[in-house]
């Protein structure tokens, strides 16, 4: 059905879409609110943005339904939203001005949908880590940050990432966008506490290295190669005391220049492609 002001897509295309012309309707309602984490939390769902990862999501049956800027709408949204209704998925037509409301990006790409988080329980995650090394995240504030880091954990083959309460939820939608929708194919597993982390990692038998300026051990003589878990802290105080008196080692990165310290994703980035490089040098 069209709506008025809202065109018709091109035939091309293969679709007509179901049109949303007031602001005030549920589905949009729904769709805003999920820029707050507690509605994410509640729903189970998150906002998906730009093709590349809504293309992704739908390939992965995760997608509850599509919204299409139609007052502009690119050949690549279009595509996308021919295959989601061919698998029986609702797509909506919006104004430019009901999309704005719904897009978090200062520059929306012209299609959103709404998808279900993946939940992984401790066996689930586990089974899908296997030998390979974990990433634990502790405390990080920067959704910057976050989704950088498991960006790089998905590009080193880290099997998953553990992250503790009060770090920036990985499903926001600043953390997806600096993720390129990471979230959605690593295996996350959340951790009430430090001590909850500690305890499920060592009951598969991750060795968890935690960073630290003052660490014990250069990256470049610790054996990061397998069964791994590898803990980056908090901005601006670094992995938590428990942390460090429960890790099996605190790991530094060597650095001859006047630099006292390093961000923590850049960090992070450098200690698991440190990992990556010994597991192809065969160390351990």
């Amino acid at each position: 059905m069209q709506g008025r002001g809202i065109p018709p897509l091109h035939w091309r295309y293969k679709t007509v879409l179901k049109a949303i012309t007031s602001a005030d309707n549920r589905i949009v309602k729904l769709a805003a609110s999920l820029a707050d984490r507690k509605h994410r939390d509640r729903e189970g769902c998150c906002l998906l943005e730009g093709p590349s990862v809504v293309r992704e999501a739908l390939a992965g049956g995760r997608l509850r339904f599509i919204f299409i800027r139609a007052e502009s709408v690119s050949p690549e949204a279009a595509d996308i939203a021919a295959r989601a209704e061919e698998e029986g998925l609702a797509v909506y037509g919006t104004t430019d001005r009901i999309f704005a409301r719904i897009a978090q990006a200062q520059t929306p790409q012209g299609i959103i949908a709404v998808a279900e988080k993946p939940v992984f329980t401790e066996e689930k995650f586990f089974a899908a880590c296997g030998g390979r090394n974990v990433l634990v995240l502790d405390r990080l504030q920067d959704p910057g940050n976050v989704g950088t880091l498991l960006r790089t954990a998905e590009a080193m083959d880290i099997g998953g990432a553990v992250v503790i309460k009060g770090t920036q939820d990985p499903f926001s939608p600043k953390t997806m966008r600096a993720s390129s929708g990471a979230a959605m194919r690593l295996p996350l597993l959340p951790a009430e506490s430090a001590r909850d982390a500690l305890d499920v990692l060592k009951r598969h038998g991750k060795r968890c290295v935690a960073a630290a300026m003052k660490g014990t051990v250069s990256s470049f003589l610790c054996d990061l190669s397998k069964d791994c878990a590898i803990i980056i802290g908090n901005e601006g105080g670094g992995v938590s005391a428990e942390l460090l008196d429960g890790a099996d080692e605190t790991v530094y990165i060597p650095m001859t220049g006047r630099t006292e310290s390093l961000n923590a994703a850049l960090a992070g980035g450098m200690l698991m492609y440190e990992a990556m490089r010994q597991a192809a040098a065969g160390r351990g």
